[in-house]
């Protein structure tokens, strides 16, 4: 989604809040903000009960007003506040922080400059974003400042937005903004002790913060084949094995507005470019890149379906929404049958999920589940094949300014009794090993190379 990205790189005018983390709003107002948070989830989301009971939830909201007993800094009350994402358990429903308090410290506050990453309950170092290596690629990291890998991961978990019952999502974010959510919730020391082992001795080394700026320029200058690849440029792209007998159809991005403005991109434009592409060069497979695709407009996932399926097809069985504290019928985009093209592909479809393959990633793999025999490799997907809430109302907390976006419209796309709260599991369950992420080595859609080859050697189509 957009609005995760917006929130990291966001750059607008400084608020007059003054010295963000030392002033504290009184008891009165944090309550008032809680409480105008939950009164519009309220009366909004149609997905608040979907998980746990109105009970439940009233009850998670009352013992957090009963905790908010003392004047607390933006900081410390966005820590408070996001532990409802563990309730609520809606991936679209989000909590920001101001746009002034993302703004002073991405100008002037120091961050971690190692690029972490998680695997399994394990951080690693991802990059090394400083004037020098200081620690190695790949390291796995026992503690930062003293606090363990397992309980930063748990306590940034606790936090954060997630589709029903998975984790998937959470995980993704976190791994791919470590560094930002990770001052959310600890704030911003000037020096980070990183304890390590390597070779069975422990190490502790302390390494200075840094601003934002020499981070990212300390990254590009240490790792500049990552940032300058030629599919860096491009959002929607296609292309072919050596023997031109796979295609490769890498979406990063359903939202046509991202495409447009990021990537100088039509996505109509240029899926029809693609397919006659394909229907010229004739291959008998097709592999569809959704990994750490966030999602986007419902329209541009019905194109790329009309290419792929024979019949006509609904996208989204139902639209909802919440009218007089009642879940009703609503209009939603792509309703009803949509038409297949007339020229569709027929060879084998191979889809590449993981835990950023989110909303709209998730309604067209759920399509594509339900409609043919396409098969996915990967690890869950982020968002719900069965149910998710959209089309968000974006609100600012009278006091804080913190910024939440809650979801209008629930999405059916199968129905709520086959929901069991997880995400679309693939056919083949192929994660990343942790040297594979460092080397750049792609091992899902090197498995889904050799399937390819086996199936063919076995006669199977595809």
């Amino acid at each position: 989604m957009k609005q995760i990205i917006n929130l990291i790189t966001l750059f607008l005018l400084i608020g007059n809040q003054g010295l963000f983390g030392q002033y504290e709003f009184p008891q009165k107002q944090i309550v008032e903000d809680l409480q105008f948070y939950k009164t519009r989830l309220e009366r909004n989301h149609p997905n608040l009960y979907l998980y746990n009971t109105r009970e439940r939830i009233e009850s998670f909201f009352d013992s957090l007003i009963l905790s908010l007993n003392k004047p607390l800094s933006e900081a410390e009350f966005y820590r408070e506040l996001t532990l409802t994402s563990s309730v609520i358990r809606d991936g679209h429903t989000l909590i920001l922080p101001s746009r002034s308090f993302v703004e002073f410290h991405n100008l002037h506050s120091r961050f971690l400059p190692l690029q972490m990453g998680i695997f399994g309950e394990h951080l690693y170092v991802k990059m090394n974003c400083t004037s020098s290596i200081v620690i190695e690629d790949g390291t796995i990291v026992d503690s930062i400042n003293g606090l363990s890998s397992q309980e930063i991961i748990k306590e940034l978990l606790d936090r954060q937005v997630r589709d029903g019952n998975s984790l998937s999502y959470s995980e993704w974010i976190l791994d791919t903004y470590f560094r930002e959510y990770y001052s959310y919730a600890f704030g911003h020391p000037e020096v980070y002790d990183v304890s390590y082992t390597n070779e069975d001795v422990k190490h502790s080394l302390k390494i200075p913060a840094l601003l934002k700026d020499s981070i990212y320029h300390h990254r590009l200058v240490n790792y500049p084949g990552i940032y300058s690849s030629a599919t860096q440029s491009k959002g929607v792209y296609l292309e072919y094995d050596s023997s031109y007998e796979v295609a490769i159809i890498t979406i990063k991005d359903f939202h046509t507005e991202v495409l447009r403005s990021e990537y100088g991109q039509d996505f109509s434009r240029e899926i029809r470019s693609i397919f006659e592409s394909i229907f010229s060069v004739n291959p008998q497979n097709l592999i569809i890149d959704l990994r750490d695709n966030q999602g986007g407009d419902v329209k541009n996932g019905v194109k790329l379906l009309s290419f792929l399926l024979k019949h006509p097809f609904k996208i989204v069985e139902e639209y909802n929404t919440l009218k007089r504290g009642r879940i009703v019928r609503c209009s939603g985009p792509s309703s009803g049958f949509n038409r297949p093209n007339r020229k569709i592909f027929t060879g084998q479809i191979y889809v590449l999920i993981n835990g950023g393959s989110f909303s709209n990633s998730s309604i067209v793999s759920s399509c594509l589940r339900a409609n043919t025999s396409a098969i996915f490799v990967g690890t869950e997907t982020g968002g719900n094949p069965n149910v998710l809430a959209g089309y968000a109302r974006n609100f600012k907390l009278p006091n804080t300014k913190i910024r939440v976006e809650i979801p209008t419209k629930q999405f059916i796309m199968t129905s709520l009794k086959g929901n069991d709260g997880n995400g679309l599991i693939p056919t083949f369950e192929i994660e990343n090993s942790i040297q594979d992420n460092i080397l750049q080595n792609d091992a899902q859609i090197g498995f889904v190379m050799k399937l390819i080859k086996e199936r063919k050697e076995t006669g199977k189509r595809g």
